[in-house]
């Protein structure tokens, strides 16, 4: 072995030319599969960071009709902690903001509330001080736990930190605790703090039909998820027996806590993993087929070989070792494409993919590494080491011989080619319907004109302005005033939740007039409550009646207004004007019913590749918060000194208010689109990196066989053939083996292209037009590549041909 890796590298030396392309090529298949295999492991393979990982356990609830996941309440998540025999223990949480300190040096941290079960779900002591505990929920207790990264950024890793008081958002809280370095939940988005439940919402808390929650767990030994969905769902049924005005219709399941977290970008993943593995496939190709033309310049010392007594097994054996030596070369070379490449996916990934920060090149991406390098070998160099290894060893040893080695090698060659064609075909079509997804995506009309629109997500400290609706409203209503003054801004209003935030809000209802439906059957909206000139500031149009004015005030009738598709869906697209709706739980309007004053067009709230929701909206007056997104309309899309003024209006009303920054509502739109666009950009790269290998293996085929049917092409043109006769055979030869290559791709793509409608919008998986474009580009991409070694058989010289032995 050790002899033929040195006679490998020989003759690997001779050549650094073909050893360099070889490389680099099998480096590009190699290197591409690495980085995204390093996405794989760290977002499907590799188990989450906590003991026992495979116990632990997401619980969702889910309404009768819908298909939706949904958020759980804190008396159900109660019940289902206290009910369950398969369920060790069980935490709720939901995500929260604080702001630490104050004045010009106040900064905004991100956490969640959560009840004290975290601690032990997830099975990981603090690193400093403790943990809170059911106890110290349930009183007033302000007691918060830093998660590592917050204690290094914010307090210089102080060690005398535990039992220290914080200010957050004006109330000082005792830190208790500290996690160890890299503890955080929830997995993927930013999280700095752990702050009891119970104090930071104790009017939610004891709303049943208060859905804000989300549910993790821990199974007992021996206890499957199976069984504990199963309970679990058993359990809901009692709660809606007992509950029938919050729980009519909804049940609890469960399922794992790493399928919750990655289930969503799954079928992306796997439709990627399926993109690159098909690139290192027409790598391999071209590979093959270099070293099949190799293998046809070195038949003569496989005769020789042969003759003096080596057998086939032997000459195999030699010319693997030299593939094995090119694609361990390769694998290296593609290893630090591949730590590139990681440092791009960090970048440019989305970032609702979880755990993207993670990925690495570790030993498991290097173990897939060198096994991908393996299966290169083997599907490279065996198959051409198994055409040349029988040689004809009469007619290799004739002096001067130059023919080919074979109608078996031009079979081979035209396969590769084939294959090389249809592997392109199946790229080529899924970047095309994705790229067309996209582009439809992006035409989307959200309902709303977000160009020019900037937002701030302001938020009262509680310690102001929780349960005092009067003094929320006058806040907002002053600010409104100050903000529509400010130079540059055509309109100014607020809205809460805002499209395209990552937050909804829906109540139940009912229709006045019409039969009560009953406890727990009343349909559902969305409920978005709105300031000022919100709809001028947004161009959503008024389709009919009127807008919220002075006359909708705190003592004013209670109104609504709502959109197309609440028409629609509940009063069969006739009137609404003048009809009544009652919200069920609605404290600040004590169930008073609200009339339809008008009706506005429809907007997308979570993404633009959901449609419309039914949605009714209340003015602020009546319905105030302490949260609400402002909306300000600019004069131009770079306005000056917006973000100061703006933020002057509101601290000259309070200076204790936390202003964040200034966003475009555009680059909101953009962070849901981050993962389409993420996933049209790499299909589309590797497509592009598909039809360059393609077109580069067509080219060689072309080129190496012009190359050894020189004296052939010379006799014909001395006989009388024109150049024009020599350029439409060569055409037609390497278009009758394209075309075939074309037509197994085409059919290959058609079947599997419907795997990919999950990550398809507006577009047909089947869709006629992307097949022809894709079928035209690679035509294109096979006539250049063939018509320039073609152009070097028109231009032959009969009489150097005719001498060229």
């Amino acid at each position: 072995m050790i002899a033929d890796l040195k006679f490998a590298l020989r003759m690997l030396a001779k050549t650094p030319g073909f050893a360099i392309i070889a490389v680099l090529t099998l480096a590009l298949g190699i290197g591409a599969n690495s980085a995204i295999f390093s996405v794989i492991d760290a977002v499907l393979l590799r188990p989450l960071p906590f003991p026992k990982p495979n116990e632990l356990i997401a619980v969702w609830s889910k309404v009768q009709g819908d298909t939706e996941r949904e958020t759980g309440s804190f008396p159900d998540y109660a019940d289902i902690r206290d009910q369950s025999q398969t369920v060790e223990s069980l935490f709720a949480f939901t995500r929260a903001a604080t702001v630490l300190g104050s004045g010009s040096e106040a900064r905004e941290l991100l956490g969640i509330a959560v009840t004290s079960d975290i601690f032990r779900v997830l099975s990981i002591p603090p690193l400093l001080g403790r943990t809170f505990t059911q106890d110290e929920e349930k009183t007033d207790a302000r007691v918060i736990v830093l998660t590592y990264e917050t204690w290094q950024r914010h307090f210089n890793r102080d060690p005398n930190i535990i039992g220290r008081e914080i200010l957050c958002s004006l109330r000082a809280y005792t830190v208790i605790g500290v996690m160890p370095p890299g503890y955080r939940y929830p997995i993927g988005p930013r999280c700095e703090y752990f702050m009891p439940l119970q104090q930071l919402v104790p009017d939610s808390v004891k709303n049943r039909s208060s859905h804000f929650l989300r549910f993790v767990g821990r199974l007992k030994p021996s206890v499957n998820v199976k069984q504990a969905s199963a309970e679990i769902s058993a359990v809901s049924g009692r709660m809606e027996q007992q509950f029938p005005d919050s729980n009519t219709g909804r049940t609890y399941y469960a399922f794992s806590l790493h399928h919750d977290l990655v289930g969503d970008v799954r079928p992306a993943l796997l439709t990627i993993v399926s993109a690159v593995f098909l690139v290192l496939l027409i790598a391999c190709a071209n590979v093959a087929n270099l070293l099949l033309a190799r293998a046809n310049q070195r038949r003569r010392e496989i005769a020789i070989r042969a003759a003096l007594g080596a057998g086939r097994l032997r000459i195999v054996t030699q010319l693997f070792t030299e593939g094995l030596i090119l694609a361990f070369l390769g694998a290296c070379t593609g290893l630090l494409l591949a730590w590139w490449g990681i440092d791009l996916l960090r970048v440019f990934g989305p970032r609702d993919v979880p755990r993207l920060d993670e990925i690495q090149i570790n030993g498991l991406v290097i173990v897939f590494t060198l096994i991908a390098a393996v299966i290169s070998t083997l599907l490279f160099a065996v198959f051409p080491a198994l055409q040349v290894s029988r040689p004809n060893v009469n007619e290799s040893l004739q002096e001067g011989s130059r023919g080919a080695v074979g109608r078996e090698s031009h079979r081979a060659r035209a396969l590769l080619v084939i294959a090389q064609v249809a592997l392109s075909m199946l790229l080529l079509a899924g970047a095309g319907l994705l790229i067309k997804s996209f582009g439809n995506l992006r035409a989307t009309n959200p309902g709303f004109e977000p160009s020019r629109v900037f937002t701030i997500d302001l938020a009262l400290p509680r310690a102001k302005y929780a349960d005092l609706p009067l003094k929320q409203h006058e806040f907002f209503e002053r600010l409104d005033d100050r903000l529509r003054t400010l130079p540059g801004i055509e309109a100014a209003g607020g809205v809460t939740p805002l499209p395209f935030s990552g937050n909804d809000r829906a109540s139940s209802f009912w229709i006045a007039g019409r039969p009560d439906p009953g406890p727990g059957n009343h349909p559902n909206a969305s409920h978005l409550t709105v300031m000022g000139d919100y709809f001028r500031a947004m161009h959503i149009p008024l389709l009919a009646g009127r807008g919220f004015d002075s006359r909708d005030g705190r003592e004013g009738v209670p109104v609504a207004m709502v959109n197309e598709a609440f028409v629609k869906k509940f009063f069969d697209g006739r009137n609404a004007l003048g009809r009544y709706i009652i919200v069920d739980h609605a404290e600040k309007t004590k169930d008073r019913p609200l009339e339809i004053v008008g009706v506005v067009g429809n907007t997308r709230h979570e993404s633009l590749a959901i449609e419309p929701i039914p949605e009714f909206y209340i003015p602020f007056a009546q319905d105030p918060d302490r949260r609400m997104y402002l909306v300000l309309r600019a004069s131009s899309e770079k306005l000056a000194g917006l973000e100061n003024s703006a933020r002057g209006a509101i601290q000259d009303i309070d200076r204790d208010i936390y202003v964040p920054h200034l966003e475009p509502l555009e680059k909101l739109i953009g962070i849901t689109l981050a993962q389409p666009r993420f996933n049209m950009m790499l299909l589309g790269a590797f497509a592009a990196v598909a039809l360059t290998l393609a077109a580069i293996g067509i080219y060689g085929v072309i080129a190496y066989t012009v190359t050894q049917r020189t004296k052939e092409f010379g006799i014909r043109m001395a006989l009388g053939a024109q150049r024009r006769d020599m350029l439409q055979m060569i055409l037609r030869q390497s278009f009758s083996v394209v075309a075939i290559g074309l037509g197994i791709g085409l059919l290959a793509a058609l079947a599997l292209a419907r795997l990919m409608t999950s990550l398809l919008y507006g577009v047909s998986a089947h869709d006629f037009s992307i097949y022809a474009l894709v079928l035209f580009v690679l035509s294109i991409a096979a006539l250049i590549a063939s018509y320039l070694p073609a152009r070097r058989a028109m231009n032959v010289d009969p009489m150097v041909a005719l001498r060229y032995e």
